[in-house]
């Protein structure tokens, strides 16, 4: 957010490559900021909406939860999704 001084870049002293500095940073516009803080309010805001959600009062603890959860990973359904996803990479 705040503005930044750059730095030049320099000669890299065993290759001789030339690795680049940066620019100075203006920082954010007075709307970039507002816009931040808004989206940052935002999260907190989501965050407690989920973390507060009566869903979460519903497992129980123990044994059972644990399996539950296994159960959820190891579904035909999530192993495909996974099964795509190391593919697209």
């Amino acid at each position: 957010m705040e503005p930044l001084p750059g730095w030049p870049g320099r000669e890299h002293p065993h290759t001789g490559e030339v690795i680049p500095g940066r620019e100075d940073s203006p920082g954010y516009t007075p709307e970039q900021a507002a816009e931040e803080k808004r989206l940052w309010e935002l999260v907190r805001e989501l965050s407690i909406a989920v973390s507060t959600h009566p869903y979460w009062s519903k497992p129980e603890r123990g044994p059972e939860l644990v399996e539950a959860r296994m159960a959820l990973k190891h579904h035909p359904d999530v192993m495909a999704a996974l099964g795509d996803l190391a593919e697209a990479a």
